[in-house]
């Protein structure tokens, strides 16, 4: 199940919101200072007992003083905290799409097909870059898109222009047999493959890792995957913990 560009900006907001909530000094406070007399305290002259004319103290009085426009800076302070939001915002919008297109994004793997190397439920992220630049390679595990609605994620066999085909629990690139190391050991149905099948220039031969628990380039329900098709390479292992690491083809 791979996640959704919404998912992504879902996600990309709350990092957002914890992001203010951690920096509270993003978000500007309001100055409550007001008059501030910083000079020492000094006691006035005691009054002489003859008239005289009213002293005046020579003594400096040093004062801090802010104008006092609460609603000015309440004003000023809600127009930032908006404008941060709408910047936070834009960002996971922008990132959302961007990282989903052409970086990476997330995948949980459903069902038995691809064990024992990957689990139902594993977490899983999925790079796109290398397929921006290249192409898939033997063994690769990609996902790619099955219909509008489902991604399978399976391990490529044959590449474009190869001839495919699978006879007595073996797998024969060129007419020549392969060496599977990631197959779990069984292969009795070779499906539309027990005939020979020669992929096109944009055509990839996939199969699940659990060979008889698989729907996959064998089935004429999903048949040789096109290169549009697919989404991008299962890379990193996320989830169980016990599991974290990268995925070696």
């Amino acid at each position: 199940m791979e996640h959704s560009v919404e998912e992504q900006i879902e996600e990309n907001v709350r990092f957002c919101e914890e992001l203010l909530k951690r920096n509270p000094n993003f978000i500007p406070e309001e100055s409550g200072i007001d008059w501030v007399d910083e000079s020492p305290f000094v006691s006035p002259p005691e009054p002489e007992q003859t008239q005289q004319e009213p002293s005046v103290s020579t003594h400096p009085v040093v004062a801090v003083a802010i104008p006092d426009q609460p609603e000015e800076h309440t004003s000023k302070s809600v127009v930032k905290i908006v404008r941060s939001l709408f910047i936070c915002v834009a960002i996971a919008l922008v990132t959302g799409v961007l990282i989903t297109k052409f970086v990476a994004n997330h995948t949980t793997v459903e069902g038995p097909s691809m064990q024992p190397t990957l689990q139902n439920g594993d977490n899983l992220v999925v790079e796109k870059v290398s397929y921006l630049v290249g192409q898939p390679d033997r063994f690769d595990i990609i996902v790619f898109e099955h219909s509008e609605r489902t991604n399978y994620i399976k391990r490529v066999i044959g590449l474009p222009g190869e001839r495919v085909r699978i006879e007595g629990e073996k797998i024969y690139i060129n007419d020549k047999p392969i060496y599977d190391p990631y197959s779990d050991g069984s292969l009795s149905d070779g499906g539309i493959a027990s005939q020979t099948i020669t992929l096109g220039s944009d055509e990839y031969f996939v199969l699940g890792d659990n060979r008889d628990s698989s729907e996959d380039s064998r089935s004429k329900n999903v048949g040789p995957v096109k290169a549009g098709k697919i989404k991008g390479r299962a890379w990193l292992r996320v989830t169980p913990l016990d599991q974290l690491g990268f995925l070696n083809s």
